[in-house]
């Protein structure tokens, strides 16, 4: 399957690891209000992407070994930075919310 179908067909994967945090780190509120925006679902999909890639990649017999080793080589890790890029924008996010609702009291 493409990832563009991958994609399509995700549901609220891309979006799981927020949503997990809800009660724990985040309202439901904030989580709704993150899934609205556009940003952060772009840099969620796309670590979720990255995760896809990574795993297909393993399992993919007609990628001759040479072709995987250098693409494992480019992303390798890369889910890893993602979601600190994300943890860091979903803070920023949330932070903001926060000082946006306390300007509109």
């Amino acid at each position: 399957m493409s990832f563009v179908h991958k994609l399509q067909y995700a549901g609220s994967k891309p979006y799981q690891h927020e949503r997990s945090l809800v009660d724990d780190e985040l309202t439901y509120h904030e989580y709704e209000q993150l899934i609205q925006d556009e940003t952060y679902v772009r840099l969620a999909q796309l670590r979720w992407l990255t995760y896809e890639l990574e795993s297909s990649l393993s399992r993919d017999d007609d990628v001759p070994q040479e072709t995987k080793d250098e693409l494992f080589r480019a992303v390798d890790g890369s889910d890893a930075h993602l979601s600190t890029a994300v943890d860091a924008y979903v803070d920023e996010f949330v932070s903001n919310l926060h000082v946006d609702e306390e300007a509109n009291q």
